[in-house]
């Protein structure tokens, strides 16, 4: 009975990780400046760059009505991160284009798509004998729970 006992604290910490990783994202939430330490302006800037698309310095002060020396602070504190990153246009040298790094624009990704998009994906990527011993696991512990 105590083997037993453990197995269910196994397969219970199991699923608690299971349901926290499919819930969760890559990176902290954006939209909530309590968790992620972001602030409003600086969240406003990642929106319209996800939004919107790339932009200079110049263009986003205007598309979030900030002086440019605040938006270029935003930008600077935001590279730190690893949330944005600066990019030479390659249609004119002259300028630097502002945009989103991957992880958050997987990030956007797994919002709009939630748990089943990002589990379709790791399946997806999955070779058909881990996705049948993931699914005969599965099947297996609801007809043991069922009995």
């Amino acid at each position: 009975m105590v083997e037993a006992f453990q197995d269910a604290e196994f397969v219970m910490a199991h699923l608690r990780a299971l349901r926290q990783d499919l819930l969760t994202t890559s990176i902290e939430p954006l939209g909530d400046e309590r968790r992620s330490g972001l602030t409003g302006p600086q969240v406003s800037l990642i929106r319209s760059l996800v939004v919107e698309g790339a932009a200079t310095v110049t263009e986003l002060a205007r598309r979030l009505s900030l002086s440019h020396s605040t938006t270029s602070g935003i930008v600077d504190r935001l590279q730190a991160r690893g949330l944005v990153k600066r990019e030479t246009d390659p249609k004119d040298r002259r300028y630097t284009r502002i945009e989103v790094t991957a992880p958050v624009q997987g990030y956007t990704r797994e919002i709009s798509e939630g748990p089943y998009g990002r589990l379709t994906r790791v399946l997806a990527e999955a070779s058909p004998e881990e996705r049948k011993a993931v699914l005969d696991g599965l099947e297996t512990l609801r007809a043991l729970l069922s009995r």
